[in-house]
């Protein structure tokens, strides 16, 4: 993860806790004409189905939103809503600078994006994915935040993998860079009391990576977190509905026939459970060299690594 990325994440937990809203950065001020929106300081893009409705937008625009809507295609077989609106704001700098998420008048995603912003920053963003991925899961009550948040952590990368933006070495050499955040420290008290920034995103994120693996050890890798989403999402579980964590976690457990989610939040949610993460990798067959990974495809859970980032998918169109 770069140093701008670990900034984002910890600017948006200060400003306003990420509840339902997704990320936040500090919110800069409009900037000079911009070649990927002329003078224009905000543009309103309107999504049916996942598909932009408008043909004027920017090339570099248009593909942004597209890559984006793509990836979560990719990972829950449809757009979480059928219409969506996204305002893109104009602020100085370069970059994707903050987004936040409202589902209380629509699905509706307001993002910051740099003047100066390059065709290959648009390319490499990962935020407009996370903000999508709030979409699909249901509102919670504020100390389930790390549910939202650790989901949209946990799938950006995965989702981007699977619509073949990420490999899955990039992947993994993400996941075991920056899980170890996750990981509880000297006073926590469970997710659901925890809210720090370390805990609300890359804890819960953890807390879906221990649930997927564990999903598909039980049931001989038919199944994953990937179908139990799929599933709450398929329920009606959206973000302008509010749901129950507990409601919530039993829609994903009546899809894959297992019980790993709520047998998991029970264990997780006041008390401060710690993963042996270097265990994990091994299993998993994650090598890591520098900021680098490789594979071992002899470990014993190679297989469920693969399944995870759908390795071996052939993607329609391909």
């Amino acid at each position: 993860m770069s140093d701008l990325r670990r900034a984002l994440l910890f600017a948006s937990c200060l400003v306003a806790g990420c509840t339902n809203v997704g990320l936040n950065a500090p919110h800069p001020g409009a900037a000079p004409d911009a070649s990927w929106c002329g003078a224009q300081r905000r543009i309103e893009l309107q999504l049916h189905d996942g598909a932009l409705a408008q043909e004027r937008s920017s090339v570099d625009l248009r593909a942004w939103v597209e890559r984006a809507s793509n990836a979560i295609q990719a990972y829950y077989g449809r757009f979480p809503a059928q219409h969506a609106r996204i305002t893109v704001e104009r602020v100085t700098g370069s970059g994707v600078q903050w987004a936040r998420t409202f589902a209380f008048s629509g699905a509706h995603i307001r993002v910051g994006v740099g003047n100066d912003t390059s065709t290959e920053q648009f390319e490499k963003d990962w935020m407009l994915t996370h903000e999508f991925i709030h979409l699909a899961l249901p509102e919670l009550a504020d100390q389930h935040d790390w549910l939202q948040e650790g989901a949209a952590t946990y799938v950006e990368p995965i989702a981007r993998a699977r619509a073949r933006q990420l490999s899955a070495e990039q992947v993994w050499a993400e996941f075991s860079r920056e899980m170890p955040k996750g990981q509880p420290g000297p006073k926590d008290r469970g997710l659901d009391h925890t809210s720090t920034w370390g805990r609300t995103y890359w804890g819960g994120a953890l807390f879906f990576l221990v649930a997927d693996v564990e999903i598909r050890k039980r049931t001989d890798n038919r199944f994953g977190l990937q179908q139990a989403l799929r599933a709450i999402l398929e329920d009606g579980g959206t973000l302008d509905q509010r749901w129950t964590i507990r409601d919530a976690l039993l829609s994903g457990d009546h899809a894959t026939g297992v019980a790993v989610l709520s047998e998991l939040y029970e264990q997780w949610r006041d008390t401060p459970v710690r993963v042996d993460l270097e265990a994990l990798w091994r299993e998993l067959g994650v090598e890591r060299h520098g900021g680098d990974a490789t594979f071992n495809d002899e470990a014993p859970l190679a297989a469920i690594r693969r399944a995870i980032t759908g390795d071996g998918i052939v993607l329609a169109g391909q």
